[in-house]
Formats: structure tokens, C-alpha cells, sequence
């Protein structure tokens, strides 16, 4: 089919590196947020002058909330020119974003190909290494990234109708059970450590599986679960002795990690269960 005098293709293959380029603008900004919410988080402002009517400081849910809390990356771009408590990201920092999110994304067009599915792939990927940027750094992850990664899920959805009951499921099959593994693990934990465990798993990162259920479906969703797991619980031990640092860890990265892989050789990851298994 032809445009014109130029194939349709052509076309299409510029409409995938526009979005490609979008993501890595959105996804980039994760880079100086992290800072930006590390400096609210651990000083709150309390030495800015704005402080009274800083948009970031802004009460949602009548005062049990913020903007920072809840819409991290809205606050952020709203008062990036004005904070002066911000730290700027530095050069050699968005380098190696970049080069992070070219791999990750190669990796992604090798094993799947241009089409649909990678491009959503591919957008979810950015959002998922920009979530585990701030979350590593603050335990925090911004909510507006998860959405991104619900709508390519939507879109997914849509895109493959008739295995759409798979995405539902995937919607409330992982982070149903990780709300239940919450709710009866957090008690036990303060139990034995005290009241410094808030949770046992965040919030964020039952949003975060939520998400990527809808977009990879329930059995893929369950793989990455497990793959996450089995990374935090390795590296955060190795990680523990290195640098003494206590029990708490951001669990997000582990999970984006096992939801990187899953896009990658996920099919190949199941099949190869279930013939361990004999099925």
C-alpha cells in the first residue's frame, strides 16, 4: 500500500520511532524527579519559603495525601522551575538512561519484532525503568507511570480481543494475591521487627502488577512475579551484607526486572514450566 509515492510502511515505521522518542522523553524525566522526591521525602521543605503555597504541598483525600505522594511526576513539572531545593540531574546520568533504555528496547525488537505488541512493549519498558529509577532511590513510585503502563494494557487488550479474558484476570490475579500476602504478612512482621514495618508491600507495587497483568495477562504476569522475587530476594541479600543496609528495599526494580524478561522469552519461560511439569 502506498501514500503517495511512499509505501505505507514507511509510514508506520515513523509513527513507532515518534512514540519510541516520546516514551524516552517521558520515561528521562524519571532521572531528576527521583531527586526531587528524595529532598521531599526525607526534609519535607521545611526550610523553603514557598512551602505555604507550593503546588507540590498541595492536600488531596482531605489531607491524607498530596501531590508529591500520589501524582509525583505532576508536582514535579509544575514546580521544576521554581524549586530550589531540587538537585539537577547531570549529564552523564541521562547518558546512562539512555543507553539503559536502547538496550532494553533492542532486546525487545530482536526477540518480537515490529508490531503492535513491542511497541506497547517498548513504552511500558520506559515507564517501567523510570518508576524503578525513583523507587530505588525514594521507595516511592509515581503513579502516573503506572497508568501509562495500564493504558498500553487497555490497548493490548483491544489489540488481541479474543484472549481477553486472560488480561482481565492478569488485572486482579497477581496484585489480588500480593494484597493478600500484604494484609497477612505485615501484622507478623511488626509482630518480630516493631512498628518500622509500615507494610510488607507497598501500594505501588500492587498497582504496578495490576498493570502489568492487564498487559501481559495472568500466566506471563506470574512468571515476572517470580522472577522478581527471586531477584530482590538474591541481590538485596547480596546487597545486605555488602553494605549492611537494613530489611527494607524498593521492590519495584525486581519486579520491572522480571517484567523486562517476561516481554522477552516469557512464551518460552511457560512452555518450558509446563513441560517440567509434564503438561
Amino acid at each position: 500500500m502506498y501514500i503517495g509515492n511512499v509505501p505505507f510502511r514507511v509510514y508506520e515505521d515513523m509513527y513507532y520511532i515518534l512514540i519510541i522518542v516520546l516514551t524516552i522523553i517521558l520515561s528521562a524525566t524519571s532521572v531528576p524527579l527521583a531527586y526531587y522526591v528524595l529532598y521531599v521525602a526525607e526534609q519535607d521543605c521545611a526550610e523553603c519559603e514557598k512551602k505555604e503555597t507550593c503546588f507540590a504541598r498541595k492536600d488531596f483525600f482531605h489531607g491524607k495525601s498530596n501531590v508529591v505522594s500520589e501524582f509525583m511526576l505532576v508536582a514535579f513539572l509544575n514546580v521544576r522551575k521554581q524549586c530550589c531545593a531540587r538537585k539537577r540531574a547531570t549529564t552523564q546520568q541521562y547518558i546512562w538512561f539512555g543507553c539503559t533504555f536502547i538496550l532494553i528496547s533492542g532486546l525487545l525488537l530482536w526477540s518480537g519484532g515490529n508490531n503492535i505488541q513491542n511497541v506497547l512493549y517498548i513504552i511500558s519498558a520506559g515507564m517501567l525503568l523510570a518508576l524503578s529509577i525513583v523507587d530505588w532511590m525514594t521507595q516511592y513510585i509515581p503513579v502516573e507511570y503506572t497508568c501509562i503502563i495500564c493504558v498500553c494494557g487497555l490497548i493490548h487488550l483491544f489489540a488481541d480481543y479474543s484472549n481477553w479474558l486472560q488480561y482481565l484476570i492478569g488485572l486482579i490475579a497477581v496484585s489480588g494475591f500480593l494484597c493478600v500476602t500484604n494484609w497477612i504478612a505485615t501484622p507478623l512482621m511488626r509482630r518480630r521487627y516493631g512498628e518500622e514495618i509500615s507494610s510488607v508491600i507497598g501500594d505501588g507495587d500492587i498497582k504496578l502488577m495490576a498493570a502489568t497483568g492487564l498487559l501481559l495477562g495472568w500466566k506471563l504476569n506470574f512468571i515476572a512475579l517470580g522472577i522478581g522475587c527471586i531477584a530482590g530476594s538474591v541481590i538485596h541479600l547480596i546487597i545486605m551484607k555488602i553494605k549492611e543496609s537494613g530489611r527494607q528495599f524498593a521492590f519495584g526494580p525486581y519486579l520491572s526486572l522480571g517484567v523486562y524478561i517476561t516481554m522477552i522469552c516469557g512464551e518460552q519461560l511457560v512452555s518450558w514450566y509446563l513441560g517440567m511439569l509434564g503438561m
